[in-house]
């Protein structure tokens, strides 16, 4: 019988997001403060201050998907980590009223509307749905010395253990990225050892027991919730399409399914994410 997270309480909701978005497709856009007044405005109710933007067209791409961030510990500066449809762009966002593009890590196959980043030890780890693109490692302290942007650049590394992905996890307390999506473990997490970032090993993965394994997202934590059962236990969290897979992975070699959630009206399981004190998690469908 299934063991259930006791005191963990899930709530099913559905998040609807504002677009705020310019026809144009400006860069040089000047400061412009969130309306909530019903005047008719590009920015209403957003909610946020927009400061300025750089296009597709000036990173060299068609479609972008995803983004994530990372600073420099050495100095405070600030960048993001931009998801393309041909490659990861890099941009300086330290004065955010004039962002630097620095330039882009080209897909390690080819083109695909689906790619994913996350950080580890000042490197970016990135994924793509591309055929056969494995898991890019990049060394971001190499940004410290672009002085001639936009440059192209070159992976540190590539891991090969799978090839396409649509998305990638990392526990930053273990040392372990997880990619899930893949063709592999039945599209459940892949682990993979990056606690020498430019050395990945695999480490084994995950099927959860019945329904359905394929995890379109995940959180992986070190569990310090209400539970005290799974107290300093590795966590997954799957967001698997028709169903919340809970399973402690602590044991590589040894992953076990805790517990899988259904909900009433039942969508697509896109992903979620825990509140700070890891007593509630948060579904998107």
């Amino acid at each position: 019988m299934k063991k259930y997270l006791s005191t963990l309480a899930f709530i099913s909701i559905l998040l609807s997001f504002v677009s705020c978005s310019n026809d144009d497709d400006n860069t040089n856009i000047p400061i412009t403060a969130c309306s909530t007044e019903s005047d008719g405005g590009i920015y209403q109710s957003c909610g946020i201050d927009f400061v300025s933007s750089i296009s597709l067209s000036e990173m060299g791409a068609t479609g972008g998907n995803d983004s994530w961030g990372w600073t420099d510990p050495s100095n405070g500066k600030e960048y993001v980590i931009m998801c393309l449809n041909n490659g990861t762009a890099f941009i300086d966002i330290s004065t955010p009223e004039s962002p630097i593009y620095l330039g882009k890590l080209p897909t390690a196959t080819e083109n695909s509307s689906w790619r994913d980043a996350k950080v580890y030890q000042n490197h970016a780890f990135i994924v793509s749905e591309a055929a056969g693109h494995g898991m890019q490692v990049f060394d971001l302290t190499s940004l410290r010395n672009v002085t001639n942007p936009p440059q192209t650049f070159t992976a540190n590394t590539t891991y090969t253990g799978f090839g396409n992905a649509h998305n990638i996890v990392i526990n930053e307390d273990t040392g372990y990225a997880y990619g899930v999506g893949t063709s592999t473990f039945g599209g459940g997490p892949h682990f993979v050892n990056i606690q020498d970032p430019t050395n990945p090993v695999a480490a084994g993965g995950f099927i959860s027991d019945g329904g359905d394994a394929y995890s379109h997202d995940a959180q992986v934590v070190t569990y310090n919730g209400p539970d005290t059962d799974y107290t300093g236990r590795e966590i997954l969290i799957g967001s698997n399409q028709i169903e919340i897979v809970i399973a402690d992975i602590t044991d590589k070699n040894d992953p076990k399914t805790i517990s899988t959630i259904n909900y009433e009206n039942i969508g697509y399981t896109h992903q979620g994410w825990f509140t700070e004190n890891q007593r509630f998690f948060f579904i998107r469908r």
